[in-house]
């Protein structure tokens, strides 16, 4: 081969691969389906233990999610299905085996996940092996019983997750004098790329009840109990 034809076949290869490097940088991975698990934990008043509990989020390709929470303060099973598919917001309560839905409003549909090029703050290692941006958000919070505050948000993202948030810490700081007023916390335990279909299904032999309704009923169960 002629050098001349050689130096445009490798000048016509390098533009190849600059485009591919190019379109592979725009274009963000698909969605995966992936189930995480997580502890939420925040102080008490009066006690040195701090009030932990255990809940999940299961997010699907299209990037609808759901919130798995369990309590026992009172006992209460809760799935609260973001369907952005279909537009519905389902609760299913298990305890009282209530339904309760309602359309999901425009404004929530920006917390929609959606496959991301990159997400906002800068890179900060990674959590239970994937690569995390940290980012920090302080807002005023006003007309508090308690005193006007400093809000400050941390979250760890995960950009390969449609900028999904893995971990999370939110503090109020009292202006007048720099007293916490709220220090709580998003830990991830684990995390598991899998179907999560199971997660959407609503029970057909659950009974469809308002928001009141369903808490009404639980209330009585509650105190039922006691």
């Amino acid at each position: 081969m002629k050098l001349k034809h050689f130096l445009i076949l490798i000048a016509l290869l390098t533009v190849v691969g600059a485009i591919y490097a190019i379109h592979s940088q725009i274009t963000p991975k698909p969605l995966r389906s992936f189930l995480v698990t997580e502890v939420m934990s925040s102080p008490q008043k009066d006690n040195p233990y701090l009030s932990t509990w255990t809940s999940a989020r299961a997010v699907r390709e299209d990037g609808s999610w759901v919130t798995i929470s369990i309590r026992s303060h009172p006992l209460q099973n809760e799935r609260d299905i973001r369907d952005f598919k279909s537009g519905v917001y389902t609760i299913v309560e298990d305890t009282t085996k209530s339904i309760v839905r309602q359309s999901i409003p425009l404004a929530e549909y920006k917390h929609r996940l959606a496959p991301a090029v990159s997400c906002k703050g800068t890179r900060a290692g990674q959590i239970l092996g994937l690569d995390v941006n940290y980012n920090e958000e302080t807002s005023q919070i006003t007309e508090n019983e308690q005193g006007d505050a400093t809000a400050l948000v941390k979250t760890w993202v995960v950009p390969e997750l449609g900028c999904f948030v893995l971990q999370k810490q939110t503090t109020w700081t009292r202006n007048s004098d720099g007293v916490l007023l709220v220090d709580t916390k998003i830990t991830p335990i684990s995390i598991s790329f899998q179907a999560v279909d199971e997660f959407f299904d609503i029970p057909t032999s659950y009974t469809e009840r308002t928001k009141e309704e369903a808490l009404n009923l639980l209330n009585q169960r509650a105190a039922a109990a006691h």
